[in-house]
């Protein structure tokens, strides 16, 4: 999956610091926001595209392309 295309699917949390990707056994695909395990006002896995978030943080891997 290309940058540009998991943006448009995912938004948000393709870029973010606090997020990762979960791959299960069978292949699907699932975002869990790092901050949602001690922060109860953030979902442990958002529904996607996240288009606004308050607890967005650029990944700095990303931002320094």
């Amino acid at each position: 999956m290309t940058e540009g295309s998991a943006r448009s699917r995912v938004g948000l949390c393709s870029s973010c610091a606090h997020a990762r990707v979960i791959r299960s056994a069978k292949g699907s695909e699932f975002w869990l926001c790092e901050r949602g395990k001690s922060d109860a006002r953030f979902n442990k896995y958002p529904r996607l595209p996240v288009l606004a978030c308050l607890g967005f943080n650029p990944s700095p891997t990303l931002t320094d392309r």
